[in-house]
């Protein structure tokens, strides 16, 4: 009985973790720069007002406001360069990898099965990389095995045709066939279509 057990190409553990914690940490970053631009700009607009011969504020939302909206502001404008930067730094990454991925596999459908694909140390999806090198050398094994029941096939129509030729027995060159159109038969059996 065959389990099928669910293979994760695309997430590994590690790669989620540190790609979880980059959007903390710039988050993170954010918030600590709000809550201090908001603390230092409060705390000059409220020294501005106590020091002036006229207090004309009614309440604490009146002075408080306006740098509350103002160090947000300043906080967000931060934080979006921040997430950019991420972003940006995080497509930079993975793009090289799937460009050279995409470019394997294409290069895998053309027939082409000699190349293994390999990604550079260091680069993500290399769990990916290995599965399709590992179905790159299972293609080339079975293609092999088909070019080989091929070839008999070949040798044994030539034996054929010369004992034809010749008058002899066909019985030995008509099992020769049968042997190897069925050699040809049992490496074709694993591709469906």
């Amino acid at each position: 009985m065959r389990t099928n057990r669910r293979k994760q190409y695309f997430i590994d553990k590690s790669y989620q973790t540190r790609f979880i914690l980059r959007f903390v940490i710039v988050t993170a970053l954010w918030s600590a720069a709000a809550l201090l631009l908001f603390a230092w700009i409060a705390r000059q607009r409220i020294e501005t007002e106590m020091y002036s011969s006229h207090l004309t504020i009614a309440s604490s939302q009146e002075l408080l406001l306006p740098s509350a909206l103002y160090s947000e502001g300043i906080a967000l404008l931060l934080y979006s360069v921040l997430l950019a930067y991420a972003i940006f730094d995080l497509g930079k990454r993975i793009s090289a990898p799937l460009f050279m991925l995409k470019k394997d596999l294409a290069r895998i459908g053309a027939g082409d099965l000699a190349i293994p694909v390999r990604l550079r140390p260091g680069d993500e999806f290399q769990d990916l990389a290995g599965e399709v090198d590992r179905m790159r050398a299972g293609l080339g094994s079975r293609f092999a095995e088909i070019k080989g029941a091929q070839q008999r096939l070949s040798r044994a129509v030539s034996e054929l045709d010369l004992s034809m030729r010749q008058g002899l027995p066909l019985s030995e060159p008509i099992g020769e066939i049968r042997k190897a159109a069925s050699a040809a038969q049992e490496s074709l059996r694993p591709f469906t279509l």
